[in-house]
């Protein structure tokens, strides 16, 4: 049977269902789930692997993390993620996972100029080459301070006011800086979690984000579900 490899971070994972995993088990692939910062492996990828998933979650707090081994996850994850890029595997990633593939194409990863942070329900803006590909209108759900430039060769899709939202390398790899695999709910046990961002530069209060996320959510959200179908189809 086709797998999707699904690599969470922290409490995230199928304790907590996102769209993405959802949406994958309804086009018929197994969800192998692999908690890589808790110890799991990661092999080489092989031929049942039809799609990979890197999600966000705890991330280091220093540029320099990402070239040490403060985090050996992590450079696990790098390393597969560049296995998957190179054997054309799609592969997708939401915030830190967005990072870790931009990081594995070249691109550096860091907190913002400014400390400009992002939480909330943010408007994308997008490229010409994002046009048919992105909806427009879309919101972007965000919880994050650090972001990723663009990899060499890679097309920009999206942007906020602060960060580079969205871009894509080849026709199976994507990185994504928003969230639109988290649902409301998972969102509403972020506004009361320890790393909720209020009062930060650049941060929503909860109340716009209660009022943008009742407005745009769904329009990710089917995004979402059109996005991975295209990408994988049903498993065979």
């Amino acid at each position: 049977m086709a797998r999707a490899i699904l690599i969470p971070h922290g409490s995230n994972g199928p304790a907590n269902q996102d769209r993405a995993s959802t949406r994958l088990a309804q086009l018929g692939y197994e969800l192998d789930w692999r908690h890589v910062d808790k110890g799991d492996s990661l092999d080489q990828p092989d031929d049942s692997v039809a799609i990979t998933v890197i999600y966000g979650g705890g991330k280091p707090e220093d540029e320099k993390d990402w070239h040490t081994d403060r985090y050996p996850w992590l450079k696990s994850e790098v390393r597969w993620a560049e296995q998957c890029i190179d054997r054309n595997i799609p592969t997708v990633g939401f915030c830190l996972g967005g990072q870790i593939i931009a990081h594995a194409l070249g691109s550096t990863i860091g907190p913002h100029c400014e400390g400009f942070h992002e939480f909330g329900y943010y408007p994308l803006t997008l490229t010409e080459d994002a046009h048919g590909f992105l909806p427009e209108g879309i919101y972007g759900t965000e919880s994050h301070y650090h972001g990723f430039s663009l990899p060499e060769g890679a097309t920009p899709l999206a942007t906020t006011e602060h960060f580079l939202q969205a871009f894509s390398f080849g026709k199976t790899t994507y990185g994504f800086q928003f969230h639109p695999e988290c649902t409301r709910k998972n969102f509403k046990r972020w506004q009361v979690s320890n790393f909720a961002a209020y009062g930060q530069p650049g941060a929503q209060t909860q109340a716009e984000q209660d009022e943008l996320g009742d407005r745009y959510d769904a329009i990710q959200a089917d995004w979402l579900d059109r996005f991975l179908t295209d990408l994988v189809g049903p498993s065979s």
